[in-house]
This record gives structure tokens, C-alpha cells and sequence, in this order.
């Protein structure tokens, strides 16, 4: 079981800045780390007024960070097929974002 205590990590948030949208690739002044509310959230620290762990952000634009809060454009009519497929795209967008932070030296792997 893993341990539910979210990663703070203002290096991780701050890398960030600068960087383009892993979703759309708009490189503008809105791309932030924005922090996973899939339906697997809980299991990644979220809680009443509590975030998701700082490992489970994407770098986003002020748009795609909109649409993925307001589960718009999966194109399924049916709420939870939205849900379950804004999810998994969030995820992807999450793995890209990791992979992206192991590139510049942000995370380390040894």
C-alpha cells in the first residue's frame, strides 16, 4: 500500500516556469504545474483542501488546465466516460511532464 502523504516540492512546481504545454504545446506565460484531479486522486494524497502529491502535476496552460478541471474534450456524452477518459489523459500528461523533469535534472535517477 502506498504511503498517502503527498510530496511537497517546490523545485518540481517552479520547473515549471517557462516551459510548454505538454498537452497542447503552446509555449505561453500561463503554463503551470497543474496538479492531478482524475478519479484516482485520493490515492495520490488528495484530501479536503489538500493537493495531490507535487510528483503528480503536468505542465499545463491556462487552457488545458480549464478543460481538464471542467472535464471537457473527451468527446463522450456520458459524464463518467469524460471523467475516466480526462483522467487517463491527465496521467499521460503527468508521465510526459516526469519525463520532461528527468531531462532537465529536476528529478535525478540514479
Amino acid at each position: 500500500m502506498l504511503k498517502r502523504v503527498p510530496l511537497r516540492s517546490k523545485k518540481m512546481l517552479d520547473a515549471a516556469r517557462g516551459q510548454s504545454c505538454v498537452n497542447c504545446g503552446v509555449a505561453d506565460d500561463t503554463v503551470v504545474a497543474a496538479h492531478y484531479q482524475g478519479i484516482r486522486s485520493s490515492e495520490f494524497g488528495k484530501g479536503i483542501g489538500q493537493k495531490p502529491s507535487d510528483l503528480m502535476v503536468a505542465d499545463l496552460c491556462r487552457k488545458c488546465h480549464e478543460a481538464f478541471d471542467n472535464y471537457e474534450g473527451s468527446g463522450y456524452e456520458n459524464r463518467q466516460y469524460r471523467r475516466i477518459d480526462n483522467s487517463e489523459q491527465f496521467l499521460t500528461n503527468i508521465v510526459r511532464t516526469i519525463m520532461r523533469r528527468i531531462e532537465q535534472g529536476v528529478i535525478e535517477v540514479k
